[in-house]
């Protein structure tokens, strides 16, 4: 048995020594990357504009992809649900508001009528609206020489657009049905793309906001063609 030198005495001193200080500097480590890892976060979340936001277009393709678009009330719409969603029957009910009230002569319809002269120049325009003059109903038909659309356009009785069908058709024989859904703050709850028929078409899946008429129609209405009008009865009760 050999007696310990002064010298493994300084040595296993100076070891532990070391290892202590090695051990409050991993401590002091990771306590400070801790902090810098909240600090990040923090900033990120509380940082208006920080993170990188999708388009609405960009929004509505991923919603589409995963086959689900989130509302607050009545849940997640989603492909199996959104014809029975109450979000979806809340604006057939506006729908069929409008619809009644043009049966009945209730709304009040001009028409403009348009010569074809440019590709997807309105050949027609159509607006319906109620005794208040607020626009419930808004139409216009436009076309190349290979494709056409017609575009509908509901509003509620606040003026609100809540619900666009778009009819398509290409000379390939391909037929579009497509239908948006609003909800009262004017937001895509829902959109649907869908071919009746042939073998499909380059009708955008995801409709541009500035082809539809969102907001003022009666100014779009209103508004010079670049295409000759055809003059005839402008003004009539209801639509045939």
């Amino acid at each position: 048995m050999f007696a310990a030198s002064g010298f493994d005495n300084d040595w296993d001193y100076s070891l532990k020594r070391k290892l202590k200080v090695n051990r409050m500097q991993k401590i002091s480590g990771f306590f400070l990357m801790v902090i810098l890892v909240g600090a990040v976060a923090l900033f990120t979340v509380g940082t208006p504009g920080f993170s990188s936001k999708a388009s609405g277009a960009d929004a509505l393709r991923a919603a589409h992809s995963s086959g689900s678009l989130s509302q607050e009330a009545g849940g997640e719409i989603t492909k199996a649900n959104w014809q029975q969603h109450p979000k979806i029957k809340e604006v057939r009910a506006v729908v069929q508001a409008v619809k009644t009230g043009m049966s009945r002569k209730s709304l009040t319809v001009k028409r403009r009528a348009f010569e074809y002269c440019e590709p997807y120049e309105d050949v027609e325009r159509l607006i319906a609206s109620d005794s208040r003059g607020r626009v419930r109903f808004y139409l216009n038909d436009a076309g190349s020489d290979d494709s056409a659309v017609k575009t509908e356009h509901y509003y509620d009785e606040a003026g609100r657009l809540r619900f666009v069908f778009i009819s398509g058709g290409a000379v390939n024989g391909s037929h579009l049905e497509h239908r948006i859904y609003f909800d009262e703050a004017g937001k895509r709850i829902w959109e649907e793309h869908t071919y009746t028929k042939g073998p499909g078409y380059t009708f955008p899946e995801i409709w541009p906001d500035e082809q539809l008429q969102i907001n003022n129609p009666a100014v779009k209405f209103a508004s010079k063609s670049p295409c000759p009008e055809i003059k005839r009865s402008q003004t009539r009760k209801g639509r045939n």
